[in-house]
């Protein structure tokens, strides 16, 4: 009975149920309701939360979009994902820095069903930025707030419409630019700008 006692206690103590160490969250359905975001971060490290895309039935993980082994910080509650009409396509916004850091950076992941899973896509790496108009002669000593990019909706041809935003702070002002362009891929899935548009610019206090 001691022995039985102790090894009851001891196991208590060295493996406790991790399902009282970690929340998970699934939300952003596929509209063919297959395949969902799951988002499962740890109560006690914020910043060590992996993100996957998953069959929402069985729960089977189809890619890990961030893992607690990833040396980037991103803030987990702003992670979303933009779905195709078929549910074959899926763009994953994101937002790679904590919530405190004073610059705000945002990417996007591409991702394609290749009849088995999803295969990762990367985005060119000089994607469009915004063009910010300062009124004539106080540009210059402007102080980079945050921007990047992120997914807005999948077009009927398979292109994919996003949105990148660049903020900057001048003279107690703060200064955001934002223009939409679009992404196509061909037959291999590599990706190219094709359309930008032009820069909004937005003026606070």
């Amino acid at each position: 009975m001691k022995t039985f006692l102790l090894v009851t206690l001891v196991c208590g103590v060295t493996y406790p149920c991790p399902c009282l160490r970690a929340e998970e969250e699934i939300k952003y359905p596929s509209p063919d309701g297959r395949f969902a975001l799951r988002i499962t971060q740890p109560k006690d490290d914020e910043y060590h939360t992996i993100v996957e895309l998953i069959e929402k039935d069985s729960g089977k993980v189809m890619v890990t979009l961030h893992s607690a082994s990833d040396t980037d910080l991103f803030h987990a509650p702003e992670s979303v994902l933009v779905w195709s009409a078929d549910s074959k396509r899926v763009a994953y916004g994101f937002r790679d820095s904590p919530p405190g850091v004073r610059v705000i950076e945002r990417g996007t992941l591409v991702c394609f069903w290749n009849g088995s899973g999803f295969d990762k896509v990367f985005l060119p790496e000089n994607l469009p930025v915004p063009d910010i108009k300062f009124p004539e002669g106080k540009g210059g000593y402007e102080k980079p707030y945050g921007g990047g990019v992120k997914p807005l909706r999948w077009l009927k041809l398979g292109e994919l419409e996003m949105s990148s935003e660049d903020q900057v702070m001048l003279r107690d002002k703060t200064y955001t630019g934002v223009l939409q362009f679009t992404i196509s891929f061909d037959a291999q899935h590599h990706a190219s700008v094709k359309k930008v548009g032009k820069t909004k610019t937005k003026v606070e206090e």
